[in-house]
């Protein structure tokens, strides 16, 4: 018979396994593929479309895509634009697929349906990985005001901070913030989720949390939002191992991957430090929030291989897209002037490294978009002959 200290012991070693618990994963994600238009699945396929009719402010084609009875995610493909290629398709997830199945079921069914698509998912366009953890000591609800109130300090570049209030029976309740902007690379969002579930039912969510031992009581919730720019500046170490070359791709489905893009996300833009006046902020200590590096090491003993390219790298190639721009300018103002043609071919066979490309597959893209701009915003208004640009062009190359 268990004697009531020895119950009393359990019940406290699993509540405080339950407040300790901290959760990770996909919350939202877009998928940038790469392929021929593709048209509709055969009869014995397991896929499906169901298509709108009307598409986005960006692609013409929209639909729902299905797998058996299970909605997977909105289709869209052809791009209205012109400057976009044409063979870019997306595919935004459903949510409640991260939450009610497995990262592998998942990964399983992109993987069948890149296969009978023969889309290529060749980076992503939007990934949203969250952190949850009871709030036991309201540290994540007093961060807000820490943060305006100057007691602690966050490191690097200025930053847009919002607050968000909610009513709950009538009371006004700081349910979270944000920081960073919709243009930003990447934003971080912190706020109740609890309370956000009572105003927004989600029950998987709930059932999610009671499946992997987290109590649904004060939970709150770090969310970094990563866009495509963000992804621009990640490399993998080797581009020999297919394995490693999606890592940021299909690597994603491996919750060590997760955090390592996490730490990556924090460093220089959501470090904490402590404010006692010192002339610099670099050199207060610093106050971190999760200790990345044991939450990874609890998941997987392996090491990540996502990294970030150095700033000098990125900031060298903005420069030689920049002097492309004003060679090409230079050249279409002067009659296509052959002298600037040259210098523009040897500058176009430099490495893009947001890429690993040359830079003729950016030019090519922006070719159109330039004229444009020449002829509307600047205007600049002159002929252009496109086929001596091609002749240039395949003479100096």
């Amino acid at each position: 018979m268990i004697s009531y200290k020895e119950r009393h012991q359990v019940k406290t070693k699993s509540k405080t396994n339950n407040l300790k618990t901290t959760l990770i994963n996909i919350d939202y994600l877009i998928l940038s593929l790469e392929g021929q238009p593709f048209g509709d699945f055969p009869e014995n396929s397991e896929f499906r479309f169901k298509p709108y009719d009307y598409g986005t402010s960006i692609f013409e084609v929209r639909a729902d895509l299905y797998f058996q009875d299970l909605k997977v995610g909105t289709y869209m493909s052809k791009p209205r634009s012109s400057i976009i290629s044409e063979q870019l398709a997306h595919l935004q997830i459903e949510n409640n697929l991260f939450y009610t199945l497995s990262n592998e079921h998942l990964k399983n069914i992109l993987t069948q349906f890149c296969n009978e698509t023969n889309y290529l998912w060749k980076s992503t366009n939007r990934l949203d990985i969250c952190l949850d953890r009871s709030d036991i000591n309201h540290q994540y609800r007093n961060l807000y005001n820490n943060i305006v109130d100057g007691n602690l300090l966050i490191s690097g570049r200025p930053k847009n901070i919002q607050s968000y209030f909610e009513t709950f029976k009538g009371k006004s309740i700081l349910n979270g913030f944000q920081i960073g902007k919709r243009t930003s690379d990447k934003i971080i969002r912190c706020y109740n989720k609890t309370l956000s579930l009572q105003l927004t039912e989600k029950p998987y969510i709930n059932e999610y949390y009671k499946n992997n031992g987290l109590k649904n009581d004060n939970v709150w919730r770090f969310e970094y939002q990563l866009n495509s720019a963000f992804f621009r500046g990640l490399n993998e170490h080797s581009k020999a191992d297919e394995s490693v070359t999606q890592s940021i791709t299909w690597g994603i489905f491996d919750k060590a991957n997760l955090y390592e893009l996490l730490k990556i996300a924090t460093k220089g833009f959501f470090e904490l430090r402590e404010n006692t006046g010192k002339s610099q902020i670099n050199k207060e200590k610093l106050v971190p929030l999760f200790d990345f590096e044991k939450l990874q090491s609890e998941i997987s003993k392996n090491v990540p291989i996502i990294k970030r390219l150095k700033k000098i790298m990125l900031s060298s190639t903005t420069i030689k897209k920049r002097l492309a721009k004003s060679l090409f300018r230079e050249y279409y103002c002067n009659n296509q002037d052959i002298s600037y043609i040259v210098a523009l071919n040897l500058l176009l066979e430099d490495m893009d490294m947001t890429t690993e490309k040359p830079l003729l597959y950016w030019f090519k893209n922006k070719l159109h978009f330039y004229l444009h701009e020449f002829r509307t915003k600047e205007k600049l208004v002159n002929d252009f002959d496109t086929p001596l640009f091609t002749e240039h062009q395949f003479l100096f190359l």
